[in-house]
């Protein structure tokens, strides 16, 4: 049987105040006041409402020494699902209240029915982020149990998915608690929603607690655009909002596939200053992410330690201008607000430094590599 919360009964009365000026009690199944228009009667024990609980029927009381803990009134059993969960009780003289006492109690049935609607969506809610949460880390252990849980949860695990990430950056804000950023939060993954129109088999969940997730089922090709308008209807001085889109997968493990894919692009997405990065378009980078950063450094170590001389800085950013412009004299001495004769000595000095000529097509590539070597992920 369910039980009528506190907090549900505390609500209910906080709607009736402003409907009715006559105290409201409402009483749980053994007869104990839980929630009053009088805070100091709550706790104590109402023997009308008991004997309501006990006959299942309203029990009218013209006197306030008539039940133990009772004041004249109109007590009424309320009812969800046929069973009988608590009592609300009305003060005044029964012939008085009589005519709407019979509103407030069906007011406060179907009060209560959607109460216990909105709990029970929250929890499947949550079933859903905790399931996709175990399903993004691969965190199964029997996988036939995993896909019965989706099933349970309405999640069709066959179809094809395309992953979004969606990353925030708050502006640091005096003003702005912890409470307050994760309703803008909640506020803008609804938004998103609403702009994307998110179908009835998509899933939307808060992922960290400066992320959400969007499991898409059969995206369009044109979602990429989409998405960038979206965000850049959203964007605002409160908040910077990136997002990293997976390759469209199918089935349960290419929906984690792509996720891994989007986590990858948000982050490029954040590291280039762009609102939305597809994995798709990823050149280099998609494969550097993955190498570990133990062999990353060693790498570095081995062809460029100049890298991390910071007296040969202007060098650096000269060979990392110079190859960002398809190794283009003109271009990059142009970008560097530099003449060309002295981008060729840079060259040649790094050349001299590294024993690596970044002019020489195979010697720029393992600049290059060594460069994004240097971004940390």
């Amino acid at each position: 049987m369910a039980l009528l919360s506190e907090a549900i009964a505390q609500q209910i009365v906080l709607e009736m105040e402003k409907i009715i000026e006559r105290n409201i009690n409402i009483m749980n199944e053994t007869g104990v006041i839980i929630a009053s228009k009088d805070t100091e009667r709550i706790g104590s024990f109402h023997e009308g409402a008991l004997k309501a609980i006990q006959e299942g029927e309203t029990v009218p009381i013209y006197s306030d020494q008539s039940h133990q803990g009772a004041k004249a009134g109109m007590n009424m059993p309320i009812l969800f699902k046929g069973a009988l969960i608590g009592v609300i009780g009305i003060t005044g003289h029964p012939d008085e209240i009589s005519d709407y006492a019979k509103i407030i109690h069906k007011m406060t049935e179907v009060m209560v029915k959607e109460a216990y609607v909105s709990q029970e969506l929250e929890l499947e809610k949550s079933a859903r982020e905790r399931f996709v949460h175990e399903w993004m880390q691969r965190q199964w252990t029997d996988r036939r149990d995993f896909m019965l849980r989706a099933k349970t949860l309405r999640i069709d695990m066959s179809t094809s998915r395309q992953v979004l990430l969606f990353d925030l950056v708050h502006v640091k804000r005096k003003q702005d608690s912890e409470v307050t950023r994760q309703e803008r939060l909640r506020s803008i993954m609804k938004e998103v929603g609403d702009m994307l129109g998110v179908g009835e088999q998509d899933i939307l969940v808060m992922w960290q607690s400066n992320q959400f997730v969007l499991l898409k089922q059969n995206a369009p090709a044109f979602f990429p655009s989409r998405v960038k308008e979206s965000l850049r209807r959203l964007s605002s001085n409160q908040v910077e909002i990136y997002c990293g889109l997976g390759r469209q997968h199918h089935g349960m493990d290419g929906t984690v596939k792509s996720f891994e894919e989007a986590q990858q692009a948000v982050f490029f997405a954040r590291q280039k200053q762009q609102s939305v990065v597809v994995f798709q378009e990823l050149g280099i980078e998609s494969v550097v992410f993955q190498i570990p950063e133990t062999v990353k450094e060693d790498f570095v170590e081995r062809f460029f330690p100049v890298f991390h001389d910071e007296k040969q800085h202007q060098l650096v950013e000269s060979v990392k201008v110079f190859l960002e412009h398809n190794q283009s004299i003109a271009s990059a001495s142009d970008a560097l607000f530099i003449h060309k004769n002295t981008l060729q000595y840079r060259l040649k000095k790094m050349e001299q430094l590294t024993g690596l000529d970044p002019r020489k097509f195979q010697d720029a590539a393992l600049y290059w590599l060594g460069l994004a070597f240097l971004e940390k992920h």
